[in-house]
């Protein structure tokens, strides 16, 4: 298993590929490897004719910290490498959305900033009951620009603001009853859960649910 490889476990269940982050002793956070592994993984998954669908989870005690920052803090001497870096959290979050398969977060443990929004742009997602989930880079002082596109595509711009601006955990109650999340379930039952509604929701052929995708991506009502 190669370095890339080992950053990101892959595991079939039937016609649903499980894809689970593999930094637990960085909390899973967000490198360029991992995000590069990922992206791969999921190009890979979507041209494989025996996978129906996927399912992203993550090995360890949470989900996903957000952005590595000691990446971060290590290229800020080098302005084209840190821009080349931060292009691709927004290429990562647009690639769930370019699958014409249904992507399931399984989210435990901790979801914050960029593994929170990784969450969002998943089709689906469910949401442990006792999970962390929030936006917290106000509280550090950090501009959320890269969050708020991907709030906006569920929630109107008040509750955008309030959830980025003051940086506040969402409790899974929450996360649920404003569309957030679509099943909060006890910790134990994520993944099955998450797999289950992966395959529930993989009855089109792949290119009619990437139209369905890019409808409900669109906003638009007709299928002309």
């Amino acid at each position: 298993m190669s370095g890339a490889e080992a950053l990101l476990a892959e595991e079939d269940r039937g016609r649903v590929r499980i894809l689970r982050l593999n930094r637990p002793e960085k909390r899973n956070a967000l490198n360029r490897p991992l995000i590069e592994a990922l992206m791969a993984a999921l190009e890979r998954a979507a041209a494989e004719e025996g996978v129906a669908a996927l399912v992203l989870a993550a090995s360890g005690l949470g989900f996903c910290a957000g952005a590595d920052l000691g990446e971060m803090k290590a290229l800020r001497d080098d302005s084209g490498a840190q821009a080349a870096r931060r292009a691709l959290t927004p290429a990562l979050l647009a690639a769930p959305s370019r699958i014409g398969k249904p992507v399931v977060a399984a989210v435990h443990g901790a979801a914050l900033g960029a593994g929170a929004a990784l969450a969002l742009a998943c089709d689906m997602a469910v949401l442990a009951e006792t999970a962390t989930f929030g936006f917290p880079e106000a509280r550090h002082g950090m501009l959320p620009a890269l969050m708020a596109p991907v709030l906006l595509r569920h929630l109107p711009p008040r509750r955008v603001f309030d959830l980025l601006a003051t940086g506040r955990d969402i409790p899974p109650g929450e996360a649920l009853s404003l569309g957030l999340v679509d099943r909060v379930v006890p910790a134990e039952r994520v993944l099955d859960e998450a797999s289950a509604l992966a395959e529930a929701a993989a009855l089109l052929a792949p290119p009619a649910l990437l139209r369905l995708k890019e409808l409900l991506s669109d906003g638009k009502a007709d299928i002309a």
